[in-house]
């Protein structure tokens, strides 16, 4: 196997602690992400208290190989 960028070794670090720690009411489909490290699919749930409650989000996020440089192209899946 090839050795990991910088950018994929920035991008899996990012994916382990997301992970690990995620925020409240966020997943990310990391089976996906393994696969293919610049592609990553986000779950997210409203914040409670909020016109989002109850609501949930699907995101895709995609990472160019100059990441951290450069952002994610992010679209709303549902």
């Amino acid at each position: 196997m090839a050795a990991l960028s910088p950018s994929e070794r920035r991008l899996m670090k990012e994916l382990m602690s997301l992970m690990k720690e995620p925020p409240p009411g966020v997943t990310v489909d990391g089976d996906q992400a393994s696969q293919n490290l610049t592609l990553w699919t986000v779950h997210m749930e409203g914040v409670p208290g909020t016109l989002y409650e109850g609501e949930k989000f699907v995101l895709q996020f995609k990472f160019t190989n100059k990441y951290p440089f450069d952002s994610p192209e992010v679209s709303i899946l549902s």
